[in-house]
């Protein structure tokens, strides 16, 4: 019986949006999606992967509609119930655990970083913007069951489209991630950030190719070669309208492709702070810490191993039935 292993960053290599839903079951997880490239239904998906400390380039929206988990997020444990709506960014460093053999079903939304770029320039809502890319802590909320379980049908509407019609999925894809971002990243009372401005777009278009920079050793030096104004106001603009410094901007970066490279056990630490531009080892595993609550030899040994405790084995008849079971239920 094949099995099938899908990382959705290769997904969206493809197509710049996705949702993927999943059932975890007795340390087994499967993607219960219907892709016309897999030409299955049902697949194991390598629990690994979700278990263990990651980050990537999309935007990651998750529904627990059954079941609870453990999620650890930069530094933080969150206890995900039933209606649980967690808003990951591509800067977070985050992991997904069992509480118990119990099922838990979720979906994901996943959104190509160009797509979050263009829904923030529609909805053109400074607080929201705000609240997403500046809060110290990942979006978190808790919705209502019904309100959870109609949620999660659109989800489920979306990724049945992708195996039928991808354009009719993105779009109804993007239309879902516009409701989301408005309707619940929208603070009731935005207080300091009601009246900010939005960003000019010179600013934005210099931080877009911030971030596509493979090295980022020199990288402020070069932030300030490639900015249209003087270092100063660059510096003024960073604080009205993203609440940070460009130093901080791109030690943002320099930390999520630390991340990146954490990944090769090859890889010494020490290398991978000087290659980045820090200023020393020891400022590296400062700000590391800071950001993701552990150090960075914890995220790529023990701490960061999987915690699911069982391997990927199994019948990919059970894991069709146990999606079929799900719907029934």
């Amino acid at each position: 019986m094949p099995t099938f292993t899908l990382q959705q960053d290769r997904f969206l290599a493809e197509t710049p949006t996705a949702v993927f839903l999943y059932l975890l079951q007795d340390g087994e997880i499967y993607a219960m999606n219907s892709f016309p490239h897999l030409q299955k239904l049902g697949f194991l998906l390598d629990a690994d992967e979700i278990g263990t400390f990651h980050s990537h380039e999309f935007t990651e929206v998750i529904l627990l509609v059954k079941g609870k988990l453990i999620h650890d997020i930069n530094g933080a444990r969150r206890s995900l119930e039933s209606g649980s709506l967690v808003f990951v960014r591509p800067y977070d460093l985050h992991r997904l655990l069992p509480v118990s053999a119990e099922r838990a079903v979720f979906a994901s939304l996943v959104l190509a970083a160009p797509v979050v770029r263009d829904l923030m320039s529609y909805l053109c809502t400074p607080a929201i913007a705000h609240r997403f890319n500046n809060a110290p802590e990942a979006p978190c909320l808790h919705l209502p069951p019904d309100t959870a379980r109609v949620l999660m049908l659109e989800m489920e509407r979306v990724s049945n489209e992708q195996a039928v019609a991808p354009q009719n999925s993105a779009l109804l894809a993007r239309v879902l991630a516009a409701r989301l971002f408005a309707g619940y990243l929208l603070p009731e009372d935005t207080g300091a950030v009601r009246d900010r401005p939005m960003p000019p777009r010179w600013l934005e278009r210099l931080r877009e190719q911030a971030e596509s920079w493979d090295s980022l050793a020199h990288a402020p030096n070069r932030l300030h070669a490639v900015c249209p104004c003087h270092p100063s106001h660059l510096c003024k603009c960073f604080r009205r309208y993203y609440d940070e410094t460009p130093t901080e901007f791109i030690n943002r970066l320099r930390l999520r492709q630390a991340v990146r490279r954490l990944k090769d056990p090859e890889a010494k630490v020490a290398a991978i702070a000087a290659e980045l531009g820090f200023d020393s080892l020891s400022h590296f595993h400062r700000l590391f810490k800071r950001r993701y609550g552990l150090t960075p030899a914890a995220c790529r040994g023990g701490q960061g191993l999987s915690l699911w405790g069982s391997s990927l084995v199994g019948d990919l008849h059970e894991s069709c039935h146990q999606r079929d079971q799900y719907r029934r239920s």
